[in-house]
């Protein structure tokens, strides 16, 4: 039987719900209640996101639970399925296509090994990241390029443990609420010895998820169950966009999601107002996965003139930048490796 956009809701329903452990018929409640509610909007991103949040309301009056959500102060009385009229519940391209994915990498075995060893590429130089499952060090190596030496390094607690990501919720709402948690203690202000004036970007939740869990999906120690969790928040996120045929650096078929921050100063602010080194918002963030596998192959950011990104060609940032890490492969090891690049 072919999985309909109703059977997809209920599903992420049933992640919302997992941990209070609901009658079975509590998602198909909440879809039924919001088709109501929502009969004449056309916006199925909208619906469907009202729908999520609506779960606790519903969840407050399941037999069982005393607390109730405000505004839900008593089970509304119900109506005969078979006397209701329900419009087909719709979702969007892209809602879909994060399904499908989501689907793809819950169905992939977890890494073997104690090292992931990730090699990248980006601009002129080639990286292997060996990262310790067990403790999160990394050891780096680097190839050098155009007259710059090979060089290694290595980072101590560089990454979560494996244990660490795996004991991530993967509910809806609490692993949003997890992420916007992780960007806020990531994104803490630096020192500020001479207590110069500051004026912090004002970076929205929606922009704190989908940076984080992007961020996250980079990560070779993210199990299937995580990485399928982080594909279904990312669904919720007003202003996704997914593009199935794309290609990555490399030619390789991808499945890019992208979306633009939309919070920030306004462009070309700048002095000792200024939060770091970002004086405007609309930079782009996309991350290319393998539709076969849901592994990540490539990221991309894009900032914009005025975004405060220079580089050697552009010191004063007045033109679009785009930095892109393409990943090659990514294997696991008993041991530590050496340098794959000599020195």
């Amino acid at each position: 039987m072919p999985v309909i956009d109703e059977d997809i809701v209920r599903d992420l329903l049933h992640r919302y719900t997992d941990h209070l452990q609901p009658p079975e018929s509590i998602a198909t409640q909440v879809a039924a209640r919001q088709l109501r509610l929502h009969r004449r909007r056309v916006a199925s991103l909208t619906a469907t996101g009202a729908a999520l949040a609506t779960a606790a309301g519903v969840i407050a009056v399941v037999p069982g639970h005393a607390s109730r959500a405000p505004g839900f102060a008593r089970p509304a009385t119900s109506m005969p399925s078979n006397t209701i009229k329900q419009p087909a519940l719709t979702l969007t391209a892209e809602q879909r296509k994060l399904d499908k994915l989501s689907s793809v990498a819950a169905s992939q075995p977890p890494g073997q090994g104690r090292y992931a060893v990730m090699m990248t590429g980006g601009g002129d130089v080639k990286d292997t990241s060996v990262i310790d499952s067990r403790t999160g060090d990394m050891w780096s190596y680097q190839q050098g390029t155009d007259g710059l030496p090979s060089g290694k390094g290595f980072t101590k607690n560089y990454s979560p443990t494996a244990a660490q990501l795996a004991a991530m919720p993967t509910g809806l709402v609490a692993l949003r609420a997890a992420l916007i948690a992780q960007w806020d203690e990531q994104n803490k202000p630096g020192p500020n010895p001479n207590n110069v004036p500051t004026n912090p970007i004002p970076f929205n939740d929606n922009d704190r998820v989908f940076q984080q869990a992007t961020f996250l999906l980079w990560n070779p120690l993210v199990g299937p169950d995580l990485r399928s969790a982080l594909y279904r928040v990312l669904a919720t996120v007003p202003g996704v966009k997914v593009n199935s045929s794309a290609r990555d650096a490399t030619g390789r078929r991808a499945v890019e999601i992208s979306r633009t921050d939309t919070s920030g100063l306004p462009g070309g602010q700048s002095g000792p107002t200024a939060y770091a080194t970002f004086r405007s918002d609309h930079i782009t963030y996309a991350t290319y996965e393998n539709p076969a596998t849901g592994a990540l192959l490539e990221t991309a950011i894009t900032y914009p003139p005025g975004s405060g990104e220079v580089t050697p060609q552009d010191p004063n940032g007045t033109s679009t930048f785009v930095d892109v890490t393409v990943y090659l492969s990514i294997t696991w090891a008993s041991t530590v490796p050496s340098n794959p690049y000599g020195g």
